[in-house]
């Protein structure tokens, strides 16, 4: 292991306001939109206000980057119960259901990890749902469940506990740059071998309204309803909930498995403002020695990178300072501009996730060639003296050419730790070809019947998009879409054989759940003999769980391999399936899994008695 081994992306999910993973920010960055929006009614009223009322007491913002549903959970997957999750903070729900997306897309089924060596680091700051179940008299001393449900601890706990993985569990808070940290962190503890794959992100909710009193009473909170970040009109951030999640594994690592990668983390750094002028008050010192620190550890120059994600607050302190950090690190270029940019005008301030919502956009911008252009921007900001400084905004989306693409993502935060991160292109091609013809094997399991339903007919979509590719796609459903009670699949040879059964499927009553049996490990070729030995040991638990029209006839012997493992697969078998299914270095992309999300909120929990005099 290299003390300085780049890390690979090879996994990424997202919910911000306005998409739902990285495919809609990708096309939201590309329309120069935002997610921002008049806050709806449902979330006035799960603050416990009107919008007239608000309005009338002066209540400082009428928008902001709100999530639909965050009152919503699936807590199945999670073998959460129906008494647990009403207490579990929407921040840890948050968390759960983006690591098993990204999980999804780094190639592994979630349902399957027991004891696997990955680690977890979560950035998390505000405690929002703590307070308003203590507001409204709910605590331990009335439900067991409370103190886990309402600590930031358990963000990263929950993530490891529900998924049985045994790495390293870290929750982190340093305000604002939560996110960024929790990644630098993961990458450390990679580099140092104490995990071999982490889980590396941020999350934040708006769920009270006494930190927007707070933040506009500091003045940081924008007046128009829009974050301008580097705008001559810019006057504060608008605040945004979400959660997003890397997939990390050192490189080398990656290459081996052929797994496919998103991007490269090269470098980081962190460091603290130290003594300033006031413990929230930017530092430009300390922001250009952060930025200088992880250029050099990533073994660059200033003159490699051609573009940087900046923390872009949008207060006329920080822009500010924050260009004049930069112009130290990057003055001396005087041949091309840099591009500087900033999420928050896309996607509001995700606070402890704005790091990791950073991460995510430099990832894409990186791995896929583009530079988008900045929305909220018309009038660059005059306390900048743009002509001698080397950055530039972009105004027009542009193609970011050339075989190598390398930019730094900036986010500091109001305790004073700053962190900063280069992301490059991968510029690895990985192509893994996969037997032509034969018989193709899906296999699909859910937490509940509806879930499983949805799972289908994702599937069938997938298959009926142009340029679809059976075995890659059979291949990735079969590593990724196992190990969950309520379960199904099939063979096929052709793309019209596959959507017959997937139809059918959709047509048919839905089965029911199987106890999960014991891990099997199928080493292939192995003696079909003990294959087939195994599978009559768990040939019971199979017929009894499933309608005759599923189920062949026990006494027949399965014809081929594939009959075999989809008889395992539905009879409640945990298949470890490496030997006969190849990395997921192929790059399908496929939809993330379908949560039948139900509301679960503390309003729903009975208060503690009050002691009796």
């Amino acid at each position: 292991m290299r003390p300085d081994e780049p890390i690979a992306v090879i996994g990424l999910a997202c919910r911000f306001p306005g998409v739902d993973g990285p495919a809609e920010l990708n096309r939201l960055l590309r329309s120069g939109q935002t997610g921002i929006r008049d806050i709806p009614p449902d979330r006035w009223a799960l603050w416990g206000l009107s919008e007239d009322l608000s309005l009338r007491e002066g209540f400082p913002v009428t928008r902001a980057g709100t999530l639909d549903d965050i009152a919503f959970f699936d807590r199945r997957p999670f073998r959460i119960s129906a008494n647990e999750a009403p207490l579990i903070d929407p921040q840890q729900r948050l968390a759960l259901e983006t690591s098993w997306h990204a999980l999804e897309d780094a190639g592994f089924s979630p349902a399957c990890l027991e004891d696997a060596p990955i680690g977890v680091f979560m950035g998390a700051g505000s405690s929002d749902y703590a307070l308003r179940m203590a507001q409204a008299g709910i605590s331990g001393a009335g439900n067991p469940h409370c103190a886990n449900g309402a600590q930031n601890a358990a963000i990263s706990g929950r993530i490891s506990y529900c998924l049985g993985l045994t790495g390293p569990s870290l929750t982190i808070d340093t305000a604002c740059s939560s996110g960024a940290a929790a990644v630098a962190l993961a990458g450390d503890n990679l580099r140092l071998g104490h995990c071999d794959v982490a889980l590396a992100g941020g999350v934040n909710a708006l769920l009270t309204v006494e930190p927007f009193r707070a933040l506009s009473g500091m003045s940081v909170l924008s007046a128009k309803g829009e974050t301008r970040s580097f705008d001559a009109t810019a006057s504060g951030f608008v605040r945004s909930e979400g959660c997003g999640v890397l997939v990390l594994k050192r490189l080398s690592c990656a290459l081996a498995a052929g797994d496919r990668i998103h991007a490269v983390l090269p470098g980081w750094a962190m460091g603290q403002d130290g003594r300033s002028n006031g413990l929230s008050a930017p530092s430009r010192r300390a922001q250009a020695r952060v930025i200088l620190q992880a250029v050099e550890a990533a073994g660059l120059t200033p003159t490699d990178i051609g573009a940087i994600e900046a923390h872009g607050s949008a207060t006329v302190l920080g822009d500010t300072i924050e260009i004049s950090a930069l112009a130290d690190v990057f003055g001396d270029r005087i041949d091309t501009k840099i591009v500087v940019g900033s999420v928050k005008a896309t996607l509001g301030h995700l606070e402890a996730a704005a790091g990791v919502a950073g991460l995510i956009k430099a990832i894409l911008m990186v791995r896929d060639g583009f530079m988008p252009r900045q929305p909220c921007f018309a009038t660059p900001s005059p306390r900048i003296n743009w002509d001698e400084a080397p950055f530039e905004i972009v105004r027009d989306q542009r193609v970011w050419p050339g075989p190598r693409r390398v930019m730094g993502v900036s986010s500091f935060g109001m305790s004073g730790l700053n962190a900063h991160i280069l992301v490059s292109n991968a510029d690895i091609s990985h192509h893994q070809a996969l037997p032509a013809g034969g018989r193709h094997l899906f296999l699909l399991s859910a937490a509940s019947p509806d879930s499983l339903r949805t799972r289908t007919s994702q599937l069938l979509e997938t298959l009926r998009a142009p340029g679809a590719d059976l075995g890659k796609i059979a291949l990735a459903t079969r590593r990724r879409w196992v190990g969950l009670s309520y379960r199904s699949g099939f063979v096929a040879a052709s793309q019209e054989e596959a959507q017959e059964a997937l139809t059918r499927s959709l047509a048919s009553p839905s089965p029911g759940p199987v106890a999960p049996a014991a891990e099997i490990a199928l080493n292939i070729p192995s003696d079909r003999a003990d294959l087939h030995r195994v599978l009559q040991q768990v040939w019971p638990r199979y017929a009894l769980g499933l309608s005759q029209a599923a189920v062949p006839d026990p006494g027949t012997r399965p014809e081929t391999m594939e009959d075999a493992v989809l008889a395992l697969h539905l009879a409640g078998a945990t298949l470890c399936l490496d030997a006969i299914s190849p990395s997921a270095a192929d790059g399908t992309d496929l939809p993330g899994y379908p949560f039948d999300r139900q509301r679960h909120w503390f309003d729903a929990v009975r208060p503690a008695r009050a002691p009796r005099g």
